[in-house]
């Protein structure tokens, strides 16, 4: 082990020298049913610089029109699939009385989850650089009650 002496160059620069920190902003990732996007502040510093609410979402007036564009720049696939995800995701609840168990099927879960971590590496990949995200979305499983629920109601039908 080298030891360092004071008048070693190294230590004469750690001395002397600030460097500056690199730092990230905090993302977080999840979907909100009618949110409209998947990308929320993850620290206090990302939140006072971009705002709150998801970040990736325009903001439309009464008549349809962007009065505020998204705060965070992504590629048109990127926009493509959390607009897709989200509109998918709404339907997650049971349409009919939400306590009641989703009518997702397994294969109806796997294809939302593969789906989903799809766009977290397409996120990653674009914004890597400048964001942290963490992954906060829960991926699912059918419900077991499903397949009685459906049984006792025939009236509602299962999404697969």
């Amino acid at each position: 082990m080298r030891r360092q002496r004071p008048n070693d160059v190294l230590a004469s620069i750690s001395q002397n020298m600030i460097i500056p920190a690199m730092t990230k902003g905090s993302l977080r990732f999840f979907f909100d049913c009618g949110a409209g996007g998947c990308l929320w502040a993850g620290d206090e510093a990302t939140r006072s610089t971009l705002g709150s609410g998801p970040l990736d979402a325009a903001v439309y007036d009464l008549q349809g029109r962007v009065t505020e564009p998204p705060r965070i720049s992504l590629s048109r696939d990127a926009h493509t699939l959390i607009s897709r995800l989200d509109q998918e995701y709404t339907s997650y609840l049971n349409p009919f009385y939400q306590p009641d168990p989703s009518l997702w099927t397994q294969a109806k879960c796997d294809r939302f989850n593969d789906d989903v971590d799809q766009l977290l590496a397409l996120l990653r990949a674009e914004l890597g650089a400048e964001f942290v995200i963490a992954d906060e979305q829960n991926r699912h499983t059918e419900d077991p009650s499903l397949a009685e629920f459906l049984v006792a109601n025939p009236n509602q039908k299962p999404m697969r």
